[in-house]
C-alpha cells in the first residue's frame, strides 16, 4: 500500500492508477490525514450465495425496524387527512 500526499498524487496520478491496476492500494493524504483510498475496481457480480446473504440481512434489519414501531392507539382510519392537512393554510 502506498501513502501519497495529495499534491504528489496530482502530479503522479497516471502512475498511481497504473499501480492500482497492478493490484496495489493507494491512500491519499492531506496534512498527514487519510482522505481517500484508491483500489482496483472489480467487475465480478456477487455470487448467488452472497446475494442471498444480503437479502437475509436486509430482511432481518427490516424485521428489527418493524419490531421497534408501535402503532398509535388513538389513530382512526380517517386521521390521515388531518395529518396531511396539518400546517397547511
Amino acid at each position: 500500500m502506498q501513502t501519497v500526499p495529495i499534491h504528489q498524487a496530482k502530479d503522479r496520478f497516471s502512475a498511481l492508477l497504473q499501480a492500482v491496476e497492478e493490484g496495489e492500494e493507494v491512500v491519499i493524504t492531506r496534512h498527514g490525514k487519510k482522505i481517500a483510498r484508491i483500489v482496483r475496481e472489480t467487475d465480478a457480480a456477487p455470487s448467488e450465495a452472497e446475494r442471498a446473504r444480503l437479502r437475509r440481512d436486509a430482511l432481518e434489519r427490516l424485521d428489527a425496524f418493524h419490531a421497534r414501531m408501535t402503532p398509535d392507539a388513538e389513530y382512526k382510519p380517517g386521521d390521515w387527512k388531518q395529518y396531511r392537512d396539518e400546517g397547511r393554510k
